[in-house]
Formats: structure tokens, sequence, C-alpha cells
């Protein structure tokens, strides 16, 4: 669920993509902008703190770092599962 930034068009040849008109509405149905929104603003906090600047040769590991960090976000057991797929 994105807003209608043209970038976002790619996705939709790999997965499901819904799109607010975010300029009229944040909401439409179930679509919304809270989700990508809420994954963008800790990636461009670790660009700003923790990385300083990304590579691009190395972009693509940086964003796949915060992909598996929000999708643990609830995950009490993160850490152990992290362990657990390195050494799987």
């Amino acid at each position: 669920m994105t807003d209608e930034f043209s970038g976002y068009r790619a996705v939709r040849q790999t997965i499901s993509h819904a799109v607010t008109k975010h300029r009229e509405t944040c909401v439409e149905g179930i679509a919304h902008t809270n989700t990508i929104e809420g994954f963008w603003a800790p990636l461009k906090r670790a660009w700003h703190g923790s990385h300083h600047h990304y590579d691009k040769q190395y972009t693509p590991l940086y964003v796949a770092e915060q992909i598996w960090k929000y999708n643990n976000r609830e995950n009490d057991r993160a850490f152990s599962c992290l362990l657990a797929g390195c050494f799987a």
C-alpha cells in the first residue's frame, strides 16, 4: 500500500499493490500509506544515524537489514531467530 508516487509502479509485477491518492486522502478502503511511511522512517534514520551514507553497491543490503528489522519488530525472540537463520 503506497501513495501514487510513480516509483512504486514496478512492484505491481511481483506483489499485490494498492494505491491511495495522498493529496486527497490517506485512506481508501483498506489501502493506506501508514505502513510504507512506517517503514521508510527507520530506514531514513539509519541512513542519517548509524550508517551516515549508503554506498550504492551495498544499498540493497542496508534495505534488506531494515526489512528484517521491520518484519521482526514485535518478535520477542528476534535475536534467537536471527542466529537460527545464520546457522541453519
